[in-house]
């Protein structure tokens, strides 16, 4: 009854005429041709419309049946740094049939990304080692604060003006623009992890032009950094409850029967020591935060089998002598400019590690969040996208989806950016575990698409059974 009910919507839809794209010249992409690359030229600062301009790189995979075609659904994977127009031209392997069908798929690489102007730093350039340790102490926040502003000076003058506007609020900018170049008077969207900080703002500020919003793992943008690390904490602590109790659950993991917040402790103490290097690169030490960093990873999938083999290699190697230093990494600017509330002293950084650690006793990190503190210290440009609550007021019913234990946009993230919408979202739970919900089960595909195809949202509060 529910299958013939969705046939009658579908039959009823209004179907809009292939668009022209009026501003935009596509050709078949390079590396796959069945999929058409653009480029939109820009300006760099809107505020200066005749300065400085980037080029997006733009994909796009046209409806397969373009006789019941009803717009365009633009896309983003998040990040940041993740290539929307991969995204785009991957869209067979991540939509439906239906939606392939009656949708063209639009991605482009935000500015500053992949194929849209890309931040170039060179870090051997710098006369400066990467910093060692937390800076919570004030000789080492004065070296990353040196290290930091080098860095952000030779990624400026590699990248050219862009480097100091890849914001979120330019990024939508961005986003309306494309869709003007696309000819279309409104867009759907579908945004996964920082794509649904794109995907609010877009609807705070473009609601008008907004036909459908799907918001997958939803980052909360009304906190400062403090607040985001507090709650990544708890989002990365919780994943790893789930991976022991699985464990215990399961004769098959490799540690079965040990003690696992044991061994994740002295597998943190001797990473701080620098007695542990990164599996399968001997050369490169594993820190305290890398050490996190990849344990959450895991959770995405999530993949417990294989994050309990990685502990118990990382468990048999012998001492790898390195000594407490840090891995060097390319500054991102992005984080810098899109949240506020970077330390600004030694003692801040120290009262927010004890949140941190009060939060996950465990993993004692909050490795999504932990890049935008210490590469943001000592941070001179501008920040151009304050913490403020998500009011999409013009915009029409916004679906939300988040997984109940998700590793890296934890599940209060979702609730919270809720509340802050007043009415104007429904929120989809999956009661299972990972980053990404749409393509999780035949459940969260069908609310998905039901949504997307026929503007039928379902009852706020809904959820989706864990498999």
């Amino acid at each position: 009854m529910r299958k013939l009910a969705l046939a009658v919507v579908l039959l009823l839809l209004p179907v809009a005429p292939a668009s022209a794209s009026p501003g935009l010249r596509f050709e078949p992409c390079a590396d796959v041709p069945e999929a058409g690359c653009a480029t939109l030229r820009v300006p760099v600062d809107r505020a200066r419309p005749d300065g400085p301009q980037v080029d997006l790189s733009v994909a796009r995979r046209a409806a397969t049946d373009p006789s019941r075609r009803i717009g365009v659904l633009m896309v983003n994977p998040g990040g940041p740094g993740g290539s929307a127009a991969q995204f785009a031209k991957d869209a067979p392997k991540l939509f439906s049939t239906e939606i392939l069908a009656r949708f063209d798929i639009v991605g482009h690489d935000p500015r500053g990304i992949g194929g849209s102007s890309p931040i170039y730093c060179d870090t051997s350039a710098l006369g400066l080692p990467h910093p060692a340790g937390r800076p919570d102490t004030p000789e080492r926040f004065g070296a990353f604060a040196a290290y930091n502003r080098a860095l952000t000076e030779d990624c400026r003058s590699r990248t050219g003006p862009v480097f100091d506007r890849v914001d979120a609020q330019s990024a939508v900018r961005d986003m309306d623009d494309l869709r003007k170049a696309l000819g279309e008077r409104e867009i759907s969207y579908y945004g996964m992890s920082y794509g649904t900080l794109y995907g609010q703002k877009y609807a705070e500020r473009f609601g008008r032009n907004v036909r459908a919003m799907v918001i997958d793992s939803v980052v909360d943008a009304s906190m400062p950094l403090p607040g985001l690390m507090e709650a990544g904490a708890r989002a990365g602590e919780d994943i790893f409850t789930e991976f022991v109790r699985w464990c215990g659950d399961t004769p098959s993991c490799a540690l079965h029967g040990k003690d696992i917040h044991a061994l994740y402790a002295e597998l943190r103490a001797r990473a701080a020591r620098g007695d542990l290097h990164v599996p399968d690169l001997p050369d490169q030490p594993l820190t305290p935060g890398e050490l996190a960093n990849r344990t959450v990873r895991h959770g995405y999938a999530p993949d417990f089998p294989r994050m309990a083999e990685y502990f118990a290699t990382l468990s048999g190697q012998p001492a790898a002598g390195f000594g407490a230093t840090a891995a060097s990494r390319q500054s991102f600017a992005v984080l810098c400019q899109d949240f506020s509330g970077h330390p600004r002293t030694a003692a801040e950084v120290a009262a927010v590690d004890a949140r941190v650690r009060a939060a996950a006793p465990t993993v004692q990190a909050s490795p999504i969040w932990d890049l935008a503190l210490t590469r943001c210290i000592g941070w001179q440009g501008p920040v151009l996208n304050p913490p403020t609550p998500w009011q999409p007021v013009k915009a029409p019913q916004v679906l939300m989806l988040n997984s109940r234990h998700d590793p890296s946009t934890g599940y209060e993230n979702a609730v919270n950016v809720r509340r802050q919408a007043r009415g104007k979202a429904t929120l989809v739970t999956y009661d299972g575990t990972g980053h990404g919900v749409y393509r999780r089960t035949p459940c969260t595909r069908a609310v998905t698409d039901a949504y997307l195809l026929g503007l039928t949202a379902p009852r706020d509060g809904f959820h989706c059974p864990a498999v």
